[in-house]
């Protein structure tokens, strides 16, 4: 009864073989998401600066064991993976980045983690700010999911529902007909007239 007792509290202490640092990797997303015709006509005409922002409560809380409660953390850097993930997604689907930007596209990280239960349940929440000009801004809230099956506390199966939750968001913003509107009708920089 001793050694069952002693036992349990050594798993207790060790989060019953949860991940204790998870080291971010993209992971089982196929391909980048392709833009409607208007964000892709948008992304063509208008360079843009982009950045992301973590605003979580807990910026190392990327997942959660939902029998135990326990929780997975990382020592990376959620918000500047997430910005390379999404940059380069971006860029794929023809935004310009690496020009004087017109426009400035902001995302904020709301959520982003997994609960493993019988699956792995992948959340992000990105809310995306436009900022156009002085005091202009344009802003909505985007929510990618996923859902993997697999083995418990593995690294891979957090990671693969981290990624295609984050695809996810992702390509609900670059099929967003109001998103390729906003940055269509872009003001121009101070000095430019437009219009005569």
């Amino acid at each position: 009864m001793r050694l069952v007792h002693v036992t349990f509290l050594v798993l207790a202490a060790c989060g019953g073989g949860g991940i204790s640092n998870l080291p971010l990797q993209w992971r089982g997303v196929g391909s980048s998401p392709a833009p409607n015709p208007n964000v892709a006509a948008s992304f063509a005409a208008v360079p843009l600066a982009f950045s992301v922002h973590d605003v979580r409560t807990d910026p190392t809380a990327v997942g959660m064991e939902e029998d135990s409660g326990f929780i997975v953390r990382t020592t990376d850097n959620v918000a500047q993976y997430c910005g390379a993930k999404m940059a380069a997604m971006l860029a794929q689907a023809g935004a310009r980045l690496n020009e004087v930007p017109l426009a400035s596209v902001d995302a904020e990280l709301l959520e982003y983690k997994v609960v493993e239960g019988n699956t792995f349940h992948g959340m992000v929440r990105v809310r995306v700010i436009v900022r156009r000009g002085a005091g202009q801004a344009w802003a909505k809230i985007y929510e990618g999911k996923s859902r993997r099956f697999g083995h418990s506390h593995s690294p891979d199966n957090f990671n693969e529902a981290l990624s295609n939750a984050l695809a996810d968001a992702t390509a609900q913003l670059v099929r967003d007909e109001e998103f390729g509107h906003v940055l269509s009708v872009v003001v121009p920089p101070p000095g430019v007239r437009v219009g005569g």
